[in-house]
């Protein structure tokens, strides 16, 4: 067996073969390569493990190794982060040399205390090739003939090294790549490299055969890149050293050239986020939004339907319990059993469905303050992982199977750590390690062609035609900082440790930054954008190496990616790039009158109108016909109901249960049960409320709402009431308008009814001036829908953080009423009028988007409310109208 060994070869490389005919027991390969090489030719090959794991043995080892530390302070702070620090340093003692022995200063010595506590650590990188030197020369099976270097054996690290000599020990014969072959004597890439080389500057001609581009943003880079491309041989090797060429890719397959296929590996895929919020979802506080981001993934861990639907309930009431809640369970049972109507056991299935199912949403189950024990999260991960496995199917994808992989690796981690309850902010770093190196866009492949990417300056260990850099721009590979003062660093040399310094470190990545420029053989481009995923770019570490030798340089070594936009020819590296013009075109302004092709009349005869799509139509009527008419909503995700709507929500359930029909309950016990009914329906319906950030939000409410309760049933005994009813849904006509709703709370005296609102509202002046204005739209609407009770009185709110009554003239609610300019009968009387005017408007295909300057000329004449101040602060779809159109 003959290998190309090089540091970056791990992954793609070019020359893809260490032979041009290319042999099947020849390969290039980079240090996890040869080490597993090693290993499996003399049988010390064992399962590896992943970082995550062994840093979770590795945290166990240290607390194993007992107080007096000099890691103690960090490890009480923040465990996981310490371990894994310390890791390092372990790691990189163990690749100088050092065997885990105490040498006599007290950080190595605590570090080598650490390294026999407890069970063994899995065996990382440097392990593994320590242990694969020792044993060459006694282990028989090393089939490795020779192996060819491609950085100079000087430039190794101490651990590869010592297994290159002990390889070469043993019989193989280690040999150095031929010098790659440089360009053309005289061109400029030729000078660049000379003098990289070491020999005099020289200045460059603008030849193309060295040119930089340079662009505000990175899209127009890929397209200056994919153009130069499609206007000439299309043989090129592309370097990418962020891992994703996604965006380039996108530009040649538009010139229909051949993708790259390299995609960054992101931990925010939509499986692998099955597995953080399975957990996220399990703690106490149950956190609704956790259960409800992990029913809308794309894929969810249950039928997508039935997920669409708890999520729709989760966003009416978030919490677990609730007579919602458990209604939507009951209408999932039901769908079951038809679908499952062809089945032999019909009953059967869908009981063992449910049950898969109701696994997901058992939540708030562990204290976070506590922890979660060991159990609970191997039977979380176990989930997590035969849902990947049973939605896989035997198909092989990359996502499912990487979830279960990361299911696998936490339940290995979590045992690991010999803990009976794991920390919630432990589990969560550890989740968050595990899934850091993310998967791959399975969907994104490489296509066949000339076109080469890798993702290592190593990786380009042989001569290419044509490079292009992509992404040159900084910080490149960082180094990391001293660890050992200069008389630990003494004493672990004399103990045989020998540890690579920084500087030896920079200079085998600035060596591997020139090799890329020096195996150019005609062609090099470097592509920089000053912008990179909305951040600004900083130079790479060689274009401080280039600038000098730039300096002065002719037209045609810098290139702005812009100028294709301005100029239909350009001359670029050689190439003649055309682009022919577009017209330009504005974007569409906002509209202030639309008009619809379709016949409406049908669609608005058989509405039925609330008090909040009328409340829309009279402010906007191009809201109302998109979100009431049309049924359009803003995603799912955003409807999670803020506080103040938690707070309300469970203010009027507390008035529903408090207050049956009847006469009001006796005042003594009533915040007593107001309190107590609000502990029990907190977690079934406003959840959200009990995470930390609304902590002083909840304990003011805790106070504020039993006291509103209490205000409430005072009033109605000081006013002599009866309760005719909480949470009533009616129905009813006002002359040609159908109207329906649910009224808060209907109060009797004597034959007159009355309703009362209930609002949870920081601040009273709106409400008032809706009372003192005659606008009160959803009291006028509640007026007529109360007809069928008895004679309606005014009604009016009750504004439950103040605890106050807000009614107008007449209202027997109140001693203090509001001087309104009309009643609630008359108000109603102008609401039918304008509804009338709207509705008869959008008949006729015309809608109106009150929130734009010309929108008054739209307007019907003689309408009864007047033009609305600010139509659009609370609406969603401003997009629609073109109301929000981006300056351009």
């Amino acid at each position: 067996m003959k290998l190309v060994f090089g540091l970056g070869a791990d992954g793609r490389t070019w020359p893809e073969t260490a032979a041009i005919t290319g042999d099947l027991d020849d390969g290039v390969v980079g240090p996890h390569g040869l080490v597993g090489l090693i290993e499996a030719q003399l049988g010390l090959g064992g399962p590896t493990v992943s970082r995550p794991v062994r840093v979770a043995s590795w945290l166990t080892k240290l607390r194993v190794a007992g107080p007096g530390k000099f890691w103690d302070r960090s490890f009480e702070k923040d465990a996981w982060s310490t371990a894994g620090t310390l890791l390092d340093w372990r790691d990189a003692l163990v690749a100088g040399g050092w065997s885990g022995q105490r040498i006599g200063t007290p950080r190595v010595d605590d570090l080598a205390d650490a390294d026999q506590a407890g069970l063994p650590l899995p065996p990382g990188l440097s392990d593994r090739a320590a242990l694969a030197a020792r044993n060459l020369a006694t282990r028989p099976g090393l089939r490795i003939v020779s192996i060819t270097l491609v950085e100079p054996r000087l430039l190794l690290p101490p651990i590869l090294a010592r297994l290159v000599n002990a390889l070469e020990a043993v019989g193989v014969e280690i040999g150095a790549c031929p010098l790659p072959t440089l360009a053309a004597a005289g061109s400029d890439l030729r000078r660049v490299q000379n003098a990289l080389g070491g020999g005099p500057r020289e200045p460059l001609a603008g030849d193309g055969s060295l040119v930089v581009i340079e662009s505000d943003t990175a899209l127009m880079a890929a397209e200056t890149v994919a153009d130069w491309l499609a206007a000439g041989p299309a043989d090129a090797v592309i370097l990418a050293p962020d891992g994703d060429t996604a965006l380039l890719d996108r530009a040649l397959k538009a010139r229909g050239l051949p993708a790259l296929g390299l995609s960054a590996a992101s931990p925010w895929r939509g499986a692998l986020q099955v597995l953080p919020l399975a957990f996220a979802s399990a703690w106490r506080p149950f956190n609704a939004r956790a259960l409800l981001d992990l029913m809308m993934l794309p894929r969810p861990p249950i039928a997508r339907w039935a997920a669409r639907r708890l999520a729709r309930t989760l966003a009416e009431q978030p919490g677990i319990g609730g007579a919602v809640w458990l209604e939507t369970w009951t209408g999932l049972e039901a769908r079951l059993l038809e679908l499952n109507e062809g089945h032999e056991d019909p009953r059967g299935k869908t009981d063992r469905t449910l049950v898969q199912w109701r696994s997901w949403t058992e939540v708030g189950l562990h204290d976070r303050t506590v922890g979660m024990p060991i159990e609970a999260v191997r039977e979380v991960a176990g989930r997590v992982a035969a849902w990947a496995i049973r939605t896989d199917a035997g198909g092989q994808d990359p996502l499912l199977l990487g979830v279960a992989s990361a299911a696998g690796a936490v339940v290995d981690a979590a045992t690991r750590l010999e803990l009976e309850e794991i920390p919630a902010l432990l589990l969560e770093r550890m989740i968050g390690q595990i899934l850091t190196d993310g998967v791959s866009n399975p969907a994104h492949v490489a296509e066949s062609g000339a076109l080469r990417a890798v993702r290592t300056p190593g990786a380009l260990w042989g001569s290419a035609t044509r490079v292009i850099w992509w992404g040159f721009a900084g910080p490149g590979d960082k180094v990391a900082p001293e660890r050992w003062d200069r008389a630990e660093r003494e004493t672990l040399a004399a103990a045989g440790v020998t540890l690579e310094s920084p500087a030896d470190v920079s200079a085998r990545i600035g060596a591997g930054y020139v090799g890329v420029l020096m195996n150019a053989a005609e062609q090099m481009l470097f592509v920089r954008p000053a912008l990179a995923g909305g951040e600004q770019t900083t130079a790479h570490p060689l274009a401080h190496q280039l600038r000098p030798i730039l300096h002065g340089a002719a037209d045609g070594v810098l290139f702005q990616g812009e100028r294709l936009l301005a100029e239909p020819v350009i001359d670029l590296a050689r190439r003649r790039l055309s682009r022919a013009p577009v017209d330009t075109l504005e974007p569409p302004q906002g509209v202030p009158q639309w008009t619809v092709a379709a016949d409406l009349s049908p669609t608005l005869d058989s509405r039925v109108e609330s008090a909040t799509s009328l409340d829309r139509l009279l402010n906007c009527q191009m809201g109302w016909f998109a979100q009431d008419v049309l049924g359009l909503r803003r995603g799912r995700h955003a409807e999670l109901p803020d506080a103040s709507q938690l707070f309300g929500t469970l203010a009027h359930e507390i008035a529903r249960r408090l207050l049956p029909p009847g006469p009001p309950p006796p005042l003594s016990g009533v915040r007593v049960s107001a309190s107590t009914l609000f502990d029990e329906l907190l977690p079934a319906m406003a959840a959200p409320l009990a995470q930390p950030e609304h902590a002083g939000e909840l304990a003011a409410a805790r106070e504020q709402v039993p006291a509103a309760m209490e205000a409430l049933v005072r009033l109605l005994h000081e006013r002599g009431l009866e309760v005719v009813g909480a949470e009533l849904s009616r129905e009813g006509c006002f002359g040609n308008l159908p109207l329906t709703g649910r009224i808060d709370l209907m109060v009797r005296s004597g034959a007159e009814v009355a309703v009362l609102d209930l609002k949870w509202t920081r601040s009273e002046r709106r409400y008032v001036s809706l009372v003192a204005d005659g606008a009160a739209v959803q009291l006028a609407v509640y007026h007529a829908l109360a007809r069928a009770d008895g004679a309606v009185a005014p009604g009016g709110y009750f504004l439950l953080r103040q605890r106050r009554v807000v009614a107008g003239t007449g209202s027997f609610l109140t001693g203090d009423p509001v001087d309104a300019a009309r009643s609630d009968g008359d108000t109603l009387r102008v609401v039918v009028q304008d509804w009338a005017a709207w509705t008869a408007l959008a008949s006729e295909g015309v809608l109106v988007a009150a929130g734009l300057p010309d929108s008054a000329v739209g307007r019907p004449t003689d309408l009864g409310f007047k033009v609305p101040e600010a139509p659009c602060r609370y609406c969603d779809l401003t997009g629609l109208c073109r109301i929000n159109v981006e300056a351009h």
